[in-house]
């Protein structure tokens, strides 16, 4: 099986304090990483629940937990997947964002620029429009907007004009062509990160709609706790950090929660080294009232 190191996995277990028979909620189950841990603390009394959007995934990781309740699913549909088995209220739920290192790695669906793959980016593949899809499909001011929302990438109006330029020769449809038409268009700036990540980022997220599926699922997620009960999410870009964020504002202010980070927590210098994925991530916690 692929291996996955989790971020911020003590920081995890501090913030969400998992108990012996607690029901918890892995909402971005991937390969299990922090619900080993999770399950450790809740013993053979306590109930984990994973969801996960990726069947590969799934299909993958069954051998490993082969007790275990793993829902294929998005998150957004939370409160339904969780009643259709039973449970109406939990003692915590975790959102890990994001892409795990399979996905970069092995998927083979272009989420990576690092190999030559279809440009896919589905997590989910019954999800109907794949990163080609938008890049062929879309106009000029609808990619720049789209790079520049999703992923702040200041020469969003340069790529934009590129990508259409080269479609019109022919339909782009590898991660190679993509990363290339890029590199081209952001030739006179100099940078430590390759120059097509903001692109592949912002496709990434509008493909999968992480965002809007952020935000449909955190009021459900909050709305389900018991007393007491928490919530953890990990997010990896500034726009998953605010919405994370705000809602948690709003949810405080209207007296469900208590939040238990005023700044998000993230990783420490050693884990920074370890564990590069962990460099971008920031947590976030609140407590049900």
């Amino acid at each position: 099986m692929p291996t996955h190191t989790p971020a911020l996995l003590q920081k995890v277990l501090e913030y969400l304090a998992p108990k012996p028979g607690q029901t918890i909620v892995d909402a971005t189950f991937g390969f299990g990483g922090h619900a080993r841990e999770i399950l450790s603390k809740i013993g053979p009394d306590g109930k984990l629940v994973g969801i996960e959007a990726d069947r590969e995934v799934i299909a993958k990781v069954k051998a490993d937990f082969p007790s275990l309740r793993i829902i294929h699913g998005n998150f957004r549909d939370l409160k339904t997947l969780l009643e259709k088995d039973g449970i109406k209220k939990v003692d915590g739920i975790l959102f890990d964002l994001g892409v795990s290192s399979y996905h970069f790695d092995a998927s083979g669906r272009g989420f990576s620029f690092a190999k030559d793959e279809p440009l896919d980016m589905r997590l989910d593949e019954s999800l109907p429009r794949t990163a080609a899809d938008l890049v062929n499909s879309m106009n000029e001011k609808e990619l720049a907007d789209l790079f520049y929302e999703l992923a702040d990438e200041y020469a969003s109006r340069r790529i934009a004009a590129a990508i259409v330029a080269a479609r019109q020769k022919s339909r782009i449809t590898r991660t190679a062509q993509l990363a290339e038409i890029v590199r081209r268009a952001k030739a006179r700036r100099f940078s430590k990160i390759h120059p097509a990540t903001k692109v592949f980022q912002a496709l990434r997220i509008a493909v999968n709609d992480e965002l809007g599926a952020l935000g449909q699922t955190l009021p459900q997620a909050i709305e389900l706790l018991k007393k007491d009960g928490r919530i953890v999410v990990i997010s990896f870009h500034s726009g998953e950090d605010r919405l994370v964020k705000n809602i948690f504002k709003s949810s405080a202010q209207s007296g469900e929660i208590d939040i238990l980070t005023k700044k998000p927590s993230v990783a420490e210098p050693q884990e920074r080294r370890e564990n590069p994925r962990a460099r971008s991530a920031k947590l976030r916690a609140a407590e049900r009232r």
